[in-house]
C-alpha cells in the first residue's frame, strides 16, 4: 500500500462520517462498468500487477479435475499453482505493508507459523440480476438513524460506492451469497495445550429473502423487513443432538432488533434467546468468538462507531478450497494454529473499516479493524483490542467462488485469541455429509420457532 493514496482515501471519506448518507448522485454512479466494475470495485491491475484486472470471475463452464456436481464440494481450479513466496517471523517485516496488524504480532510470536502467498485471482462471478440491482442500489439505497437502518436498498450490494463505514459494513452484511443455501459443517476449537475438540456438528438452512430475484425493496419491507434467517440444529456431539436455534436479522434493526428462539430436546421447549447476540460467547468456538464475530462481523451496529479509513493491498486468505472442503481436521489442525500448508493467501485490494466502542455501551472489545474485499465486498480479516487498548485476538474467513452456481460465499474461518492461545475453526466441510448445497428462496415457514421441534427430530 503507498501512503498517500491511503491518506487521500482517507481525507475523503473523513467528509462522509457521521450522520445519514443518501445515493451517490447518477453522474457518480456512471463510474459503475466503466472503471469501476458493476459491483464497485477497481477494475484495473494494480501498479506491479500482482493484482491482476477484473475479467469477469469464474465462469460457470469451469470445472476442474475432480469436480463432482451437486456434492456439496467444489475442486480447486487452482491446485496447481505454487507460492510465490512465504512470509514467516524472519521477514515478516519486509512484507509488513501486506499485512495486518493482527497477523503481524502473530506471526512474530508464533514459532512455525507462516503464511504461502498464492498469485492473486478475481474469480467473484455475480449473476445479472444482482448486478442489475447493484447498479440501481447505487442511487436508490440510502442509510438513516445514524447509519443504523438501511433503506431502499434490495437484491444487490447496496453501497458499490461506499462513502463510510456504515455503509461498508452494509455491504458487508449483505453481500451476496445467493437466496438460500442448506449447508452441513463443524464447528472446532483447539485449547491451551493442543488438544482439537469438535464442539458443534450443524445441520443449517440459511435464507437471505433480500436476495430473492424479482423481489422489490417495498415487498422486503411488507415481508417485515428481515434480510437474512438462518436455522440449525445440532446432530453432533451426542450430548446437543436435536437442540436447535432461529434467528433473524432486519434492514431495520432499531424498530425490530435480532430475533433469536433456541429449542432444546431434552425438555422440548422452545424459547426466546436473548444472548444469541453482541459480545455473548459462542460456546461451539470455545468462547473464542462472539456471537458477532459470526462470519467476522454479524449483528446490529449500534455500539460502535464505523470509520471507512481508505483502501489498501492486504494478504487475505482467498481461494481457499483445500481448507474449506478437503484437508481433514487431523491435518488442517496444529496444536497453536491452523495448518499452513493448507490455507491459501492472495493480494487484493480491501476498504479498511475502524469501529470504536462508543463510550455509553460497554463490549469485550473496545475497537475492532475489518478488512472488505473489494469484489466480494464480505470481510477477510478482523481485528479487536480489549478495553485496555491491548491487541486481543484476529480471526480471518476464505471466500470461495461456487463456480457453477454462481456463488461467492466464505464459510471456513478460524480465530485466535491472543492472551490464551486458544483458537477456533468454524464452518469444517471435509467428511461425511459436511459440504454446501446451493438453492433458490426456501420456503419461509422452515424460519419460525414454531418449526424447531420438527427440525429437531426429537
Amino acid at each position: 500500500m503507498k501512503f498517500a493514496k491511503m491518506v487521500l482515501a482517507t481525507v475523503i471519506c473523513a467528509a462522509f462520517q457521521g450522520g445519514a448518507q443518501a445515493a451517490v448522485s447518477a453522474e457518480e454512479a456512471k463510474q459503475l462498468g466503466a472503471n469501476l466494475t458493476l459491483f464497485g470495485s477497481e477494475k484495473a491491475a494494480n501498479k506491479d500487477g500482482s493484482i491482476p484486472a477484473y475479467t469477469g470471475g469464474l465462469p460457470t463452464t469451469t470445472a476442474p479435475a475432480g469436480f463432482v456436481p451437486n456434492s456439496g464440494r467444489w475442486a480447486d481450479p487452482f491446485a496447481s499453482e505454487k507460492p510465490l513466496y512465504s512470509i514467516t517471523a524472519d521477514n515478516v517485516a519486509k512484507y509488513a505493508d501486506k499485512l495486518s496488524e493482527g497477523m503481524q504480532e502473530f506471526i512474530k510470536r508464533t514459532p512455525g507459523f507462516r503464511v504461502d502467498v498464492y498469485p492473486t485471482h478475481r474469480s467473484v462471478n455475480l449473476p445479472k440480476y444482482v448486478l442489475d440491482n447493484t447498479v440501481a442500489n447505487a442511487t436508490r439505497a440510502k442509510t438513516s438513524n445514524n447509519n443504523l437502518v438501511l433503506e431502499g436498498a434490495i437484491g444487490g450490494i447496496p453501497f458499490p460506492i461506499p462513502k463510510n463505514g456504515y455503509e461498508a459494513m452494509w455491504n458487508h452484511l449483505l453481500r451476496y451469497a445467493g437466496a438460500g443455501q442448506d449447508y452441513y459443517a463443524r464447528n472446532w476449537y483447539v485449547d491451551a495445550n493442543g488438544k482439537q475438540i469438535m464442539a458443534g456438528d450443524f445441520h443449517y438452512s440459511a435464507s437471505w429473502p433480500y436476495y430473492h430475484e424479482g423481489a422489490t425493496a417495498e415487498d422486503l419491507k411488507n415481508a417485515g423487513g428481515w434480510y437474512f434467517k438462518v436455522a440449525y440444529n445440532f446432530v453432533g456431539p451426542a450430548r446437543n443432538v436435536g437442540d436447535c436455534t432461529l434467528f433473524m436479522d432486519n434492514m431495520d434493526p432499531i424498530e425490530q432488533p435480532r430475533r433469536a428462539w433456541g429449542y432444546s430436546a431434552s425438555t422440548r421447549r422452545v424459547r426466546l434467546s436473548p444472548d444469541v447476540a453482541y459480545d455473548t460467547p459462542i460456546a461451539t468456538t470455545g468462547g473464542v468468538k462472539t456471537y458477532d464475530d459470526a462470519e467476522l462481523f454479524l449483528g446490529k451496529m449500534d455500539r460502535f462507531d464505523f470509520k471507512l479509513v481508505g483502501k489498501r493491498e492486504v494478504l487475505l486468505p482467498y481461494n481457499a478450497y483445500k481448507a474449506q472442503f478437503f484437508e481433514k481436521p487431523d491435518t488442517l489442525m496444529g496444536p497453536k494454529f491452523v495448518n499452513p500448508d493448507a490455507v491459501r493467501w492472495e493480494l487484493h485490494r480491501v476498504w479498511v473499516v475502524e469501529a470504536k466502542l462508543k463510550p455509553e455501551f460497554r463490549h469485550t472489545y473496545s475497537k475492532r479493524v475489518f478488512y472488505l474485499d473489494e469484489d466480494w465486498s464480505g470481510a477477510g480479516l478482523t481485528e479487536m483490542w480489549d478495553g485496555s487498548g491491548k491487541l486481543f485476538r484476529w480471526g480471518a474467513q476464505s471466500m470461495v467462488q461456487l463456480y457453477d452456481a454462481q456463488v461467492p460465499v466464505a464459510k471456513f474461518s478460524f480465530q485466535y485469541d491472543m492472551s490464551t492461545g486458544l483458537y477456533s475453526l468454524s464452518q469444517e466441510m471435509s467428511e461425511g455429509k459436511t459440504g454446501i448445497y446451493p438453492k433458490g428462496p426456501l420456503p419461509q415457514n422452515l424460519f419460525k420457532p414454531d418449526a424447531l421441534a420438527a427440525r429437531s427430530g426429537r
